[in-house]
């Protein structure tokens, strides 16, 4: 008999586990309540990233396809630090810092020097990988540039975007910029690895 109602008891314990708050769906659990608004991947000022690593980003909620893909660019700092610049010879590209201030140069950089790549999205539109057309430069810095379009978007559609990234000043401070760099494969040594 004992053993009978321990095992009652275990089976209405197992079944309130799994039942006891499951009607009422409006109250967010621990795991919902902390959902990001927009992450992406690389995430900010990661290290060691592969070259052949994909731009990863992470939506809320549904965005426009078009504004994100205008919007996007990615740019190495050896693009940036090109000295050789085919539309304008008088323009010093600088750094990535310099740029950032810098809303012509940003622009610029955008539209002559970013990284070619197509996109893939999700059918619901909130995810989107970027996948460059080549291999990134080994031991580069990269900067992601959201432009002022995909930024108003984003906080139409999903809510602020508060200090997510990094904001230059000025007519820049409602653009995001963020950071990467690539893996160093001059330390992998000349196995299959070197390669990758």
């Amino acid at each position: 008999m004992k053993a009978i109602s321990t095992l009652i008891f275990t089976g209405t314990l197992v079944a309130f586990v799994f039942t006891g708050c499951s009607k009422n769906s409006t109250i967010p659990t621990e795991a919902t309540a902390d959902v990001p608004q927009f992450d992406l991947s690389p995430s900010d000022g990661a290290a060691a990233v592969r070259l052949d690593a994909p731009i990863g980003l992470w939506f809320a909620k549904p965005v426009d396809r078009g504004v994100v893909e205008r919007g996007f660019h990615l740019i190495s700092e050896r693009a940036i630090a090109d000295s050789v610049c085919p539309v304008s010879r008088t323009m010093s590209h600088g750094n990535i810092m310099d740029s950032m201030a810098d809303s012509s140069k940003i622009h610029h950089l955008g539209q002559y020097h970013t990284t070619r790549g197509r996109f893939s999205w999700s059918s619901d539109s909130t995810q989107c990988f970027f996948r460059p057309d080549t291999m990134m430069t080994s031991r580069t810095q990269y900067m992601i540039h959201f432009n002022r379009e995909i930024t108003q978007m984003m906080e139409r559609r999903i809510g602020s975007m508060g200090m997510l990234g990094a904001h230059g000043s000025g007519m820049m401070a409602s653009e995001m910029m963020f950071h990467f760099t690539t893996m160093d494969t001059a330390q992998l040594g000349s196995g299959h690895d070197a390669h990758h």
